[in-house]
């Protein structure tokens, strides 16, 4: 049965936008009626506290109007309880809620007391809940939520990407993609440059704050193979990932990288350390290589045993394998077209 679906999200920048793009993307080709509520924009014109407020004034009288038969939030772990308002107004107003929470795999562990009480509070008003791993649905269960879940990993288009991809041997970069800031290890980073001077490092990603921004440039004129290119998104992005060989990626956060699908799918080889669901996208040995971050020789030496290996070129094509029958639109499709029922 085809429905109308309003969805309430981001459509710009990483993360969860691409998320919510390629979801619009699965139900309108599956014959759904989409609406969006781009909560982005509207922060791009107001100060936060504003644009929620419109933004739940312009969700309620659009689910007054257009009736959508079901309201779809993207929402985060942080900031859960704001977000999850627009939920609660869609089943004021008789709809049927879905929240596609973005929330780490150790969620009772990475949450306060008041806080896992929010969040189960919202399924008073949340219909179904969709989840990224395994682990985290199971905590959230654990915690005492009762109500219909789903576990859906993040996941890419792949309209996209590049037709091809370049043999190991023959890339020419290692890459740091991500947000720059000292817990995703861009100084661990900078050191593993230092020490490996006949390679070339290069990083993509926002600075988010003027101490990292200015730790990072004094670190970065110092490392003389390494450049930062700033943010980059779409086709470009996905160039400069084809033509590296590894993506290193020593993080300290617990998370689900969307750049790890990326780069594996596109036959980049991840080390990255094993933290969140880290585990879920790479498996030692096979698609890419674990590190710590506390271990800048062993990141060294793993890179060294590795970069002129002809084993690489099949730890590359793993991962394009493993990427390919996980993470992309076509192998979640089925389970999030189910979880809307």
């Amino acid at each position: 049965m085809k429905k109308k679906i309003l969805f309430i999200g981001w459509t710009t920048g990483g993360g969860v936008a691409t998320i919510n793009n390629e979801v619009m993307k699965i139900f309108r080709n599956a014959g759904h009626e989409c609406g969006l509520i781009d909560l982005e924009r509207m922060k791009s014109r107001y100060p936060a506290p504003l644009a929620y407020l419109f933004a739940y004034i312009v969700s309620f009288f659009r689910i007054l109007r257009e009736r959508p038969d079901v309201v779809y939030l993207q929402c985060a772990q942080t900031g859960y309880l704001h977000q999850s308002i627009f939920l609660l107004i869609a089943k004021a107003l008789g709809r049927e809620t879905v929240a596609h929470f973005h929330a780490k795999s150790d969620l009772a562990g990475t949450t306060t007391k008041g806080q896992r009480g929010r969040i189960l509070f919202s399924e008073r008003y949340t219909d179904r809940m969709i989840l990224l791993t395994e682990p985290c649905r199971e905590s959230l269960v654990g915690s005492g939520w009762k109500k219909k879940t789903f576990v859906v990993p993040n996941f890419i288009g792949t309209e996209n990407l590049p037709g091809s991809v370049k043999p190991a041997g023959e890339r020419r970069f290692i890459l740091y993609l991500g947000r720059m800031n000292g817990e995703k290890g861009i100084y661990e980073v900078l050191e593993a440059a230092r020490r490996l001077g006949d390679e070339r490092f290069v990083f993509v990603g926002n600075i988010d704050n003027d101490a990292d921004r200015e730790r990072f440039a004094g670190e970065l004129g110092r490392t003389e193979n390494a450049e930062w290119l700033g943010p980059i998104y779409g086709d470009e992005k996905y160039g400069i990932i084809a033509d590296s060989k590894f993506l290193l990626l020593p993080t300290r956060r617990d998370e689900f990288p969307m750049i790890l699908i990326e780069s594996t799918i596109l036959g980049c080889v991840p080390l990255v350390s094993r933290v969140g669901s880290v585990g879920e996208i790479v498996r030692d040995g096979y698609n890419g290589f674990y590190i710590s971050p506390d271990d800048v020789g062993g990141i060294v030496d793993t890179i060294r045993r590795w970069r002129n290996d002809p084993g690489l070129q099949a730890v590359s094509e793993n991962g394009i394998r493993f990427a390919r029958g996980r993470f992309t639109s076509d192998a979640v499709g089925p389970r999030l077209l189910e979880a809307v029922g």
